[in-house]
Order: C-alpha cells, then sequence, then structure tokens
C-alpha cells in the first residue's frame, strides 16, 4: 500500500489501541497512558511507546494540553484520531467526529483521577474490565436495556469465585441534598448492574453521600478513594453508615446475594 509522502501510517495493532485509551478516557496523563497500555513493563517497551506517541502527535491525530498537571504532560483526541478511530470500525454514538467539544476542560481533574483510580483498581486485582464513560454513555445510547444513568465507568469486579458487574461513580464534590434525593430515585430503577460502587474523595464525603443514597439500591457500596488506592480490596467500605468491613467482604456478600436472585429467578 502507497502512502502520501509525509504521512503516517496507522498500525490497527499497535497505535489505534493506544488512541482508544486517550478517547475513552477524555484526558490521561504520560504515565497513565502508559500503564493502562501495557508499555511500562521494560525498557523496550518504553521507547516503542515514546516512538508512537510521538507519531501520533506529530500527526494531529492527539493533543498536548498547552501546560503541565502537576508536572505531567496530558493528552486528549483530536477531530484527526476520530476521524481514524471511524476508519477502522471503531465508532460511538456519544463521542465521534461530528462532535463539536470533544472533552470540555471542565471535566479534566475529574478524568485524570478516574483514570487512577482504574489503574489502582486493575493493580491490586480488583478490575477484570473497564468501560469508561462514553462507552457507557454509547450503549445507553445505542442499546434498548440502558443503564439508568451515565455512569463514570462500569466494571466487572472479581469478587471471589464470582465476577461482579459494578456500575461506578467518583464523587469529587458533594451535590445539593434535591439532586442526592433525585439520584437516589434514579438508582432505584436499576437493573442491569449487580452492584453500585461510589467512590468518594474523603471519609466526610461518604458520610454525606452514605446518608443521602446508603439503599437507594439493595447492593450499593461506598469506600473512598484514598483507602481504595492505598489497600484496593481491602479498603474500609460501607453499605450503610451502620454496616461496613472491607471491600471484598462486601463484594463477596453482594456475589453471594446476586447468586441467589439468579437462582430464585431460573426457579
Amino acid at each position: 500500500m502507497r502512502y502520501r509522502k509525509g504521512s503516517i501510517a496507522i498500525s490497527g495493532e499497535f497505535d489505534i489501541p493506544l488512541l482508544l485509551l486517550i478517547r475513552n478516557s477524555g484526558y490521561i496523563t504520560h504515565q497513565q497512558l502508559i500503564a493502562l497500555s501495557g508499555h511500562d513493563q521494560s525498557a523496550s517497551k518504553y521507547s516503542i511507546f515514546l516512538w508512537r506517541i510521538r507519531r501520533l502527535l506529530a500527526g494531529g491525530f492527539v493533543t498536548l494540553l498547552d501546560r503541565k498537571i502537576e508536572g505531567r504532560k496530558v493528552y486528549s483526541i483530536t477531530h484527526t484520531g476520530l476521524i481514524e478511530l471511524e476508519s477502522f470500525g471503531h465508532s460511538l454514538a456519544s463521542l465521534n467526529s461530528r462532535t463539536q467539544v470533544i472533552c470540555h476542560p471542565s471535566k479534566m481533574m475529574h478524568c485524570l483521577e478516574l483514570n487512577a483510580l482504574r489503574l489502582s483498581m486493575l493493580r491490586h486485582g480488583l478490575a477484570e474490565l473497564w468501560l469508561t464513560d462514553v462507552e457507557v454513555c454509547a450503549e445507553n445510547l445505542m442499546a434498548d436495556d440502558q443503564y439508568v444513568k451515565d455512569y463514570d465507568a462500569v466494571a466487572v469486579i472479581d469478587a471471589g469465585e464470582k465476577s461482579l458487574t459494578c456500575a461506578i461513580e467518583y464523587e469529587r464534590t458533594n451535590k445539593s441534598a434535591a439532586r442526592y434525593s433525585e439520584i437516589r430515585s434514579i438508582l432505584s430503577e436499576e437493573h442491569k448492574v449487580d452492584a453500585i460502587l461510589y467512590i468518594l474523595r474523603d471519609t466526610k464525603g461518604l458520610i454525606a453521600i452514605a446518608r443521602h443514597l446508603a439503599g437507594a439500591h439493595p447492593r450499593i457500596l461506598f469506600v473512598t478513594a484514598a483507602a481504595l488506592r492505598r489497600t484496593g480490596r481491602e479498603a474500609y467500605a460501607v453499605r450503610t453508615l451502620s454496616h461496613g468491613g472491607p471491600l471484598s467482604t462486601l463484594f463477596g456478600q453482594v456475589a453471594q446475594e446476586v447468586q441467589l436472585i439468579r437462582q430464585f429467578a431460573i426457579a
């Protein structure tokens, strides 16, 4: 195949996975992209990553923020990158080359912190599969059996002998009581996931939100981001303010409840 002089040939096997990670993350740091793509496993892999990301930048498929965040470079997808993904069959109803604003800058810190939580859950062996918010939104736009809201993520959680489909919400700041009342009503109608995990920035936020949302869904859990990053599946979590324990224990309880529900449905 011939390519126009100066053009960049995109590899479906190697470049497209990087573009997908950047698109689906919204914003992603240099270090997060290396880790999530698996290029942090050896010096040779890291060298290959640097070569590929430079090509993607030179071709205008991705862009760098004009300032570093906490000393780290931050990438986002461009319209050119979206067009290239679509040419390989990777189109999303929620984010495509016709989208005017690809990712609003106000969402940047939320995206980066959510990426960090994703990496923590992967490294602690909690998450087996991860759909980002744009992928969840795309499913909601295209599927008849929809999630009740556009969650920050939907992950397959390792709960020991069982796996759970878990909606994930990351709360950087608290909302109003009226808004939580609306969310409580929405979550009560959720039947597509096995559990809902709310991740809060600190204990104060956890207590406040647990008061509003505990029991909104029969299998809703609350944990702080710091505890999750530090101890993974042994992070202290709560189902209600009077019922808590290690996240692994609570997920185990949820898995048993889900199994009973499925057995009852079959019977």
